[in-house]
């Protein structure tokens, strides 16, 4: 028998995948409500309206990237160019997961007016956190010019993120691999 799923947990998967495979305007909360299978009092006991949902649904999103650079990158014995490509090998279980429906910051960015957007203003901080823990790796590498060769790969993740939403092929993750070594190699 499988486990029970507790119901803040239902309603924030819910969420993300229809927030992700819909859109954010798009999803209304009696769907969310309804594909959960959760009451609407629940729903607004855990998070009080679909603006605070989506804040969690960031979080959860953002909390992915944060293990791999907080527990599973640092945990890995090899050298941060290593580190730094295994990261699309985890880019790339995570296209292969039940859960990946693409970037929930890049799709709602791109749903929402793009100035003086809380969603982009959230997107961007956490963007930054992410920066920070690469640009940290790539220091290390002893690459020259880290800053530049952190936003190089960067535009590579997003695109491989993009990619693998748009045509589903989960091993798009292994070219952008490729890629990445290429341009670390380019910047020894």
């Amino acid at each position: 028998m499988p486990a029970k799923i507790p119901v803040e947990e239902k309603i924030l998967l819910t969420a993300r995948r229809l927030f992700c495979q819909v859109g954010i305007h798009a999803t209304g909360i009696a769907r969310i409500i309804e594909e959960s299978g959760v009451s609407r009092r629940s729903l607004y006991t855990h998070y009080g309206s679909k603006e605070n949902l989506l804040k969690a649904v960031f979080e959860a999103e953002a909390s992915i990237w944060f293990r791999w650079f907080d527990h599973d990158l640092p945990q890995m014995e090899c050298p941060p160019t290593e580190r730094i490509l295994a990261l699309f090998d985890l880019m790339q279980d995570w296209f292969e997961s039940e859960i990946f429906y693409g970037c929930v910051f890049i799709n709602a960015v791109a749903e929402h007016e793009k100035c003086n957007s809380w969603i982009q203003e959230i997107a961007n901080g956490y963007k930054a956190q992410f920066t920070a823990g690469l640009q940290a790796i790539v220091a290390a590498s002893g690459v020259k010019a880290p800053e530049m060769v952190t936003e190089k790969l960067n535009l590579l993740i997003d695109g491989t993120i993009v990619t693998a939403m748009v045509t589903g092929n989960s091993e798009i993750a292994q070219i952008g691999r490729l890629a990445a070594a290429d341009i670390l190699r380019g910047a020894q």
